[in-house]
């Protein structure tokens, strides 16, 4: 029996076979004989499997897989079956990493040096869809060797033939490869993650890949390479480190992709060689590098043989690549080899390698050859000639020779502000575009930066600046007008992240208002310090003004000191009576005489401010239609209205504008007379409702797309499930469950209460103060609304439709709250169980809900499919919460507790 469990375990791969045993160490050996125990007995102890099963719909049948629980007869069973299909895309991570950021949070950089300035930068990976689509020869089916499904053909082949009714089954079709997303960490990590993010993002949600893990490669202190699961946040936060064979696949249906740049000292000693060709051996592997090909020859690639390879076969291991080209005495020297495939993030480079990985005909890719006793050989001269120039001049001679013009252009804009990401991701979004993730990292890798002496811990960032004297000299060297153009710009952006009224030139930010505060003061500070040095070199007057600004800075002591320095709460003085019952002697009394005293104390009070304030709304204007009967026909006549709103902002141009509804009473519902009613808009009734937020437009693609990449709260979210496509239309095609997560991610987010409104609520913001059928009045026209317009309402007349969605404020009109889009576009869900009449309703403004969770849920409004009076504002409509389709939408609510009177 322990013969039969120590072979499966080799099979899989968990044990080392006695030839690489020879060949390994003892430190880099799997399992101990009391791993090996610990993981029976764990084994034994778990009992059975209650993860939900992931519907891949890998056979293209549309059924759900069963969900059934598995139970664990034996150990031999588990160890001969693959990786279940319930392993999740990538491995939960407890603390923050780049693995569980969304895009939004590695774009949005943390400040360096007090600059509380958060910006989206422009996309890291360019023509993603070229990218996704260079991947597709890699989307093969293969049958599954652990899944079965009935084969009809056969089958009935089967009974017709043998007259035996039996099913035949057949291996059930699935995806070919898992793939193992593997990043080695280096000094300048943080410049590529978010390319990597996105590119892990296309790789994840490309469809090519069962499963996709992501590990990292980490170097410790005494030189040592870990595999981790889990990028570490630091040194001290160390884990514990997995097995490199974790990776391998017995069958070969496993693809590993190794980041890296090829600069690390893991590289020069070999450590990294030893990994690639383990994996190599058992399955395909490949090299991601981060560089162009016009710097390999600075990284440890130079150290092989650049070659062209082929595969015959898909999924070929690197020793069975066919090198397309002789390597001579190289050849014959070494038996000990390793081959594998360079790619870059290019669309072009990306799709020569996947053909080579699915086998298809002559098709090759760039790789490099290494003799891998050259490269461990101790003989071997590893040291890098390394120019290191000192004087300023030098340094900048240096850059200007090795450098990209992309990059010399970017290092002389970011000599005019402070050296902080997120300046740079301004000055790549606003005056530099064309940007990469490459030309940056050839400015920190470049002799212009040094690291600061300033980190005080190991979970800080590191943080540089530009060398002494390297500054100035690229100022004086770039011309004026460009600097000037650079700190202009900058200038304005950040007064507007800092809500200051607009600066068009950077002289402004120079003195600080006396009535800034810290934290503003702090964060213009560092740009106030680099633009006097512009002005100095620029002599004259503006010498003079910078030596006044210098002057000032100096006597203000609020700019140097700390934000952060606690201040002491102010005391408040509170005066008081106590009284107390006194016992003044054993005769009898009714009741005893009270003692008063009184008492005055200084009490430290914390008040937190309300979480909206009358002037933290901002005032807007907006146009109100109303149709009105003029000799025979219908006029729409326009005229100004105004609210207060409050903006969310959710990233780089995108905001949700939340309008302010005050309180107030309605009647609900439509009267007996109302043409094309319902009697479950009836009985009519009063209702009292609070004020509250609702949202300006029903949700947008655009927003959807940004809180569907938030963590999830209960469940999954498609990013992009609308049928007509369009960031400015409306989401459609969600369910009540999904706009319910919506809000809960977004809540979160904010840390604002958002949620669906309820029907009281729609009814009311929609009417705003009107009793007529719609909002406009007693018809619709096209002119005013998306519906089916070749139907009319009453003596309305007809229109076009446009058998589709269109942009939120498309017409340009908003009812007197300046809500927009109220009657059709899209059907809006509401918070409320569905009943069929009034009967009971709250007059609250509630939501009137019931124990039954499968009940319809209510949806207002009409869509551009709906006729005219499905879009009243009194309609009331029935819909399942788990149904979507592409003409329900939906719009949110905020809460709080106190909104302007």
């Amino acid at each position: 029996m322990i013969a039969r469990l120590l072979d499966k375990l080799q099979q899989a791969g968990l044990i080392l076979s006695d030839e690489d045993l020879a060949s390994f160490t003892e430190a880099e050996s799997l399992l101990s004989a009391e791993d090996i125990a610990d993981a029976i007995w764990l084994a034994l102890q778990m009992g059975t499997d209650e993860s939900p099963v992931v519907n891949d719909d890998s056979d293209g049948s549309g059924q759900d897989e069963d969900t059934s629980t598995v139970i664990i007869e034996d150990v031999e069973t588990k160890l001969s079956q693959p990786p279940p299909p319930t392993v999740p895309a990538y491995l939960t991570q407890s603390n923050p990493s780049t693995a569980d950021m969304t895009e939004e949070d590695i774009t949005k950089e943390e400040p360096e040096s007090g600059l509380p300035i958060q910006v989206q930068a422009a996309p890291a990976l360019q023509d993603k869809l070229s990218i996704a689509r260079s991947l597709r020869p890699l989307m093969r089916k293969v049958r599954s060797q652990t899944r079965q499904v009935l084969d009809e053909v056969a089958t009935v082949n089967h009974i017709a033939e043998e007259e035996i009714w039996l099913p035949v089954l057949k291996g059930a079709s699935e995806r070919w490869l898992n793939l193992e997303f593997v990043i080695e960490a280096s000094e300048f990590s943080f410049i590529w993650d978010a390319t990597l993010m996105e590119f892990r993002q296309i790789l994840e949600r490309q469809g090519a890949f069962r499963n996709v893990r992501t590990w990292w490669l980490e170097g410790t202190e005494q030189g040592k390479l870990n595999l981790v699961s889990q990028k570490s946040q630091s040194p001290e936060l160390s884990q514990r480190p997995r097995s490199p064979r974790e990776l391998i696949d017995p069958t070969g249906r496993r693809l590993v992709l190794l980041v890296s740049d090829c600069r690390s000292s893991a590289w020069k000693s070999g450590d990294i060689h030893n990994l690639l060709k383990l994996w190599s051996t058992h399955g395909a592997t490949a090299i991601v590098q981060l560089l162009p090909e016009r710097l390999w020859s600075q990284s440890e690639l130079d150290v092989g043989v650049s070659v062209q390879v082929s595969a015959l076969t898909p999924g070929a291991p690197g020793h069975k690549l066919k090198i397309n080209q002789r390597l001579g005495w190289r050849e014959l020297e070494s038996s000990d080899t390793l081959t594998v495939p360079i790619v870059t993030l290019t669309a072009k480079s990306l799709k020569q390698w996947a053909l080579v990985v699915a086998g298809v005909g002559r098709q090759r890719t760039p790789a490099r050859w290494f003799d891998l006793n050259w490269v461990q050989d101790e003989e071997r001269d590893r040291a890098e000639f390394v120019v290191d120039p000192q004087s300023p001049d030098a340094r900048i001679e240096l850059f200007e020779a090795t450098a990209s013009p992309i990059a010399q252009q970017l290092a002389s804009m970011m000599a005019a502000v402070p050296v902080s990401l997120s300046v740079v991701n301004l000055i790549q979004k606003l005056l530099l575009p064309e940007a990469k993730p490459i030309h940056l990292a050839e400015v920190y890798d470049s002799k212009l930066l040094e690291q600061r002496d300033t980190k005080k811990s190991s979970r800080e960032p590191i943080e540089y600046d530009f060398a002494p004297g390297v500054r100035e000299l690229l100022i004086q060297r770039t011309p004026i007008d460009e600097t000037t153009t650079v700190l202009d710009t900058l200038s304005e952006a950040i007064a507007k992240s800092l809500n200051l009224p607009p600066i068009k030139s950077f002289t402004a930010l120079l003195s600080p208002k006396s009535d800034w505060s810290q934290e503003t003061q702090a964060a213009i500070l560092p740009f106030a310090q680099i633009a006097t040095q512009f002005l100095h070199s620029l002599g004259g007057e503006f010498a003079s003004m910078a030596e006044l600004v210098e002057q000032d800075a100096q006597r203000r002591t609020d700019w140097i000191k700390p934000v952060s320095e606690p201040s002491f709460p102010k005391l408040k003085t509170l005066e008081f009576e106590t009284a107390r019952l006194v016992k003044t002697s054993d005769v009898d009394s009714s009741f005893p005489p009270l003692q008063v005293e009184q008492f005055t104390i200084a009490t430290i009070t914390l008040e937190s401010e309300p979480e909206t304030r009358e002037h933290d709304l901002q005032p807007f204007e907006f146009t109100v239609a109303t149709l009105t009967r003029q000799e025979n026909q219908w006029v729409v006549q326009r005229q100004q209205g105004s609210n207060n709103q409050f903006i969310e902002v959710l990233g780089e141009n995108l905001i949700l504008e939340m309008v302010a509804i005050p309180k107030g009473t309605f009647v609900m519902g439509s009267p007996q007379q109302e043409l094309e009613s319902s009697n479950n808009e009836r009985p009519q009734h009063e209702v009292v409702v609070s004020s509250f937020f609702m949202g300006k437009y029903p949700i947008t693609q655009s927003l959807w797309r940004f809180v569907a990449s938030l963590s999830q709260v209960n469940r999954e979210l498609n990013p992009d499930p609308s049928h007509f496509k369009g960031d400015h239309r409306p989401v459609e095609k969600v369910s009540w469950y999904d706009t319910v997560e919506f809000c809960q991610r977004l809540s979160q987010y904010t840390h604002r209460t958002y949620r669906l409104p309820t029907e009281a609520e729609w009814e009311y913001a929609c009417r705003a103060g009107t009793i007529t059928p719609f909002h406009f009045g007693e018809t619709m026209t096209a002119e005013l609304a998306n519906y089916r317009a070749t139907a009319t309402y009453g003596d309305g007349v007809k229109g076009k439709n446009r058998k589709k969605t269109t942009p939120v404020d498309h017409f340009g009109i908003a009812n007197a709250f300046g809500l927009c889009d109220m009657h059709g576009n899209v059907w809006e869900w509401c918070l409320d169980h569905w009943h069929d009449n009034y009967k009971g309703t709250p007059n609250d403004g509630s939501a009137w809900l019931t124990d039954n969770k499968s009940a319809g849920r209510v949806r207002r409004g009409g869509s551009w499919f709906s006729y005219p009076c499905y879009c009243r504002s009194a309609s009331r409509n029935n819909y399942s919460p788990g149904d979507d389709n592409s003409s329900v939408g939906f719009r949110v609510v905020c809460e709080f507790t106190r909104i302007f009177e």
